[in-house]
């Protein structure tokens, strides 16, 4: 039974109106929405046509709060999913669209395209504006860069021309803006600017794109959920009357055109809770969402603002240890603007007799590594340390936090190599990187059908698996060798008469079960040549019958072949070479893809006790573990606005003191708005105003990294490739924690 808090009690006799609740990490607040939801439907008298609705970010959620919810009418004798709903944001915009259609200027057989397709759409648009108008390079660009240089690095000029236009195209949708109202607006103003111009023409070639799809992206379902419910009163009233409760959890990241919807279906005289922490605010860059809306929702007339200030989740000296960091930035942080980065209320331990008390306080719970390491060597020092740490503690969780994916793969890979078993949470996890590169090798090996190099290379992927002895492995090792050496490949796979593979490759010391396998493998590939005529969706899928067996892996190379039929379908000249490309982005974790492993589906950590988590900061909010290490700290991952910070959207290939990014959002929205003062403010303005709203942001990402810890916490740093300092912030809780902290 669910026992409140008097916080918690305090928040659960609401009846009516509009309440605003600040809480803090651990403070049980999905528990809290969950059991308000529950006596809203037992208490509130509901018609039989109507629900309490509750609105979160994410699936994952959605999971949480219909279980909860659902233990609770239950228990009290009521039928499970009657009376309520629980939709994230986009859900519910869908769920509206689908009502009104034709409202939204859609037919009804409209299909919704998922970010890894609008990106992919977006880059292609972004190739061909490029080869149109190199001149763009002599506006950005170093006088002394050349383009072919460093289109050929990792994260290039078509990677970051590509990011400028997703964020231009994202931003315009939240202000409501087609295309055909920012070209209205730059002809009233007379205006010209170079990114605009980009910005504007790559929006129109995607929109046709989608239109010629009858599709939508995510960026459009709410703001035409919102045109829907401006357009038609009668339906606005409707669901005003349908729903006549509505609880928002994580508002701290709602955008403003979120915000618009829900006080839409709220009206005037509504029911709305709002419940999110603004400091855990970590998804504001370059988009219009921000923990202002929040923040002005508690100070608003006639809003009851409430707060969960109590947290069972960590022992003391970790809560003082982040309350020091909201106190550090709130009262002494040296540039005045990022100040109100964090605010209280501080947390506060559970009360005596809770039944959430918080773990056992110990004098090492908080251990900073103030040294100057390189990131190798921080790599090898978390990696020792864990593995000193992981044998007494089986029964305990870890994690790894790192800024950026690309880390956390380091990461990974020394954890591997220390035999050290492990989960990730990157852009895409280790089981659906294999995957991939594993249909990868097998495109380029068809297109290179006589390439012995090429062959034994897949080969070796396709045979070797993590329960492999020593011996297996080695046997594979030398069987791979032994076709990589082989002269006239076509032999193996169709011997002459008389002979067999025996004669084309030297396979002596391999034991008959692996020469049986690798037989299976050959007959394998003779079938996939003949198919290769076959469209590449099918030809994907054709290899996978043949390679997996496991539910995950095979539903895996679905969505692989549902990616690469729509890459066909922008660029039908593209062949295996290209489709291969395309996989090569997924298994050298350079895009993020959603897998069906278990470390992907299942986010509890304590169902993975003894293994070690690797996420990043971001993937990390909402979950907890016994250990924390948080890693790269330094003033690059964490800038303060410092002269000399440096800057992740700041290429080193983009002229000095200019974020593309930000100049382009920030003309954009000036144009939109009619701010002459924004449009035509001098170059590097917004790129300044930027680093501000970076670093602020930063400031919320190292609290959501210190509140994920219950027992033990450890902050490490590096130099990275600059001579990166440590992080403000941490340089100044570490001279506060001195002589606090001791060895990990």
């Amino acid at each position: 039974m669910f026992k409140p808090r008097p916080n918690q009690a305090q928040i659960l006799a609401y009846e009516k109106g509009r309440m605003g609740i600040s809480a803090v990490p651990g403070s049980g607040k999905t528990h809290t929405l969950s059991y308000l939801a529950a006596q809203l439907i037992l208490k509130s008298r509901l018609e039989v046509d109507q629900e309490i609705l509750v609105v979160t970010l994410v699936n994952s959620a959605v999971d949480n709060f219909t279980t909860r919810i659902a233990g609770f009418v239950k228990a009290h004798g009521l039928l499970e999913n009657v009376g309520y709903r629980v939709r994230t944001l986009h859900g519910l915009a869908h769920d509206i669209i689908l009502e009104r259609p034709d409202m939204a200027g859609l037919s009804t057989q409209f299909s919704i395209i998922d970010e890894v397709e609008s990106d992919r759409m977006i880059e292609r648009v972004c190739e061909g504006y490029l080869r149109l108008h190199p001149e763009l390079a002599d506006y950005l660009l170093k006088p002394d860069v050349d383009v072919a240089d460093i289109s050929r690095k990792r994260n290039g000029w078509t990677e970051l021309v590509t990011a400028i236009n997703q964020n231009f195209i994202r931003k315009a949708k939240d202000l409501q803006a087609e295309p055909e109202i920012i070209q209205l607006k730059m002809t009233q103003h007379r205006y010209s600017d170079p990114l605009l111009e980009m910005g504007l023409e790559v929006y129109q070639q995607y929109q046709r794109g989608l239109r010629y799809r009858n599709a939508l992206d995510f960026s459009d379902l709410i703001r035409l959920a919102y045109r829907v419910l401006e357009s038609d009163p009668d339906y606005l009233a409707r669901l005003q009357y349908r729903w006549p409760y509505i609880l928002e959890d994580e508002a701290q990241d709602s955008s403003s055109i979120q915000e618009k919807m829900l006080r839409k279906l709220v009206g005037d005289n509504g029911n709305w809770v709002r419940v999110g922490d603004p400091n855990q605010a970590i998804y504001e860059s370059f988009t219009t969402a921000s923990p202002k809306f929040l923040r002005d929702f508690l100070k608003e007339q006639g809003v009851n603002a409430m707060s969960l200030p109590h947290s069972g989740r960590s022992n003391l000296r970790i809560l003082n240890f982040a309350n020091a960091l909201i106190d550090w930035t709130k009262f002494e942080h040296p540039v005045i603007d990022l100040r109100s980065s964090l605010d209280h209320p501080l947390i506060e331990p559970t009360p005596a007799g809770d039944p959430q008390p918080n773990p056992k306080d110990h004098p090492y719970a908080v251990y900073i590594r103030a040294q100057k390491s390189t990131p190798a060597e921080e790599t090898r020092l978390v990696v020792e340390n864990i593995k000193r740490w992981l044998p007494d503690n089986r029964d305990k969780t870890v994690a790894v936090l790192c800024p950026i994916g690309w880390y956390g793969e380091q990461v990974a890979e020394a954890l591997h190599g220390a035999e050290i078993p492990m989960v990730e949470l990157l852009k895409s996890t280790e089981s659906t990187r294999r995957v991939a590169a594993i249909i990868e090798n097998v495109l380029i090996t068809l297109n290179d059908p006589t390439n012995a190099a090429k062959f034994s290379k897949t080969c070796g992927l396709i045979l070797k698996k993590d329960d492999l002895t020593a011996q297996q492995t080695d046997e594979i090792s030398s069987l791979v060798n032994a076709v990589h050496k082989c002269e006239r490949l076509e032999e193996l796979f169709y011997p002459r008469a008389g002979s067999g593979i025996d004669q084309a490759v030297n396979l002596s010391g391999i034991s008959p079960e692996l020469h049986a396998n690798f037989e299976g493998l050959l007959a394998a590939f003779i079938r996939w040549h003949r198919a290769v005529s076959l469209p590449i969706d099918q030809l994907v899928l054709t290899i996978a019958q043949d390679l997996f067996i496991s539910p995950a892996d095979l539903a895996l190379t679905h969505k692989f072949a549902l990616l690469l039929e729509f890459s066909a379908s922008l660029r039908p000249e593209s062949g295996l070479a290209e489709f291969a490309s395309e996989l090569s982005q997924i298994s050298g974790n350079l895009r993020k893809f959603n897998g069906f492993s278990d470390e992907e589906l299942r986010f509890n950590p304590d169902d993975h006790k003894g293994k070690v988590f690797i996420s990043t900061y971001h993937k990390a909010k909402g979950l907890e573990w016994d250990r924390v290490y948080l890693m790269s700290v330094n003033n690059y991952d964490f800038p303060a606005a410092q002269e000399f910070d440096t800057y992740h959207s700041e290429k080193w290939f983009i002229r000095e003191n200019f974020d593309p990014h930000a100049e382009t959002l920030a003309r954009l929205e000036g144009l939109l708005t009619d701010n002459e003062d924004l449009v035509k403010a001098p170059a590097g303005r917004a790129t300044q105003q930027a680093r501000l709203e970076y670093a602020s942001e930063r400031l919320r990402l190292l609290f959501v990294g210190i509140t994920r810890a219950r027992e033990s916490l450890v902050i490490t740093w590096n130099s990275g490739r600059k001579d990166q300092k440590m992080a403000l912030a941490l340089s100044a809780l570490h001279a506060k924690w001195k002589g606090q902290d001791g060895p990990a």
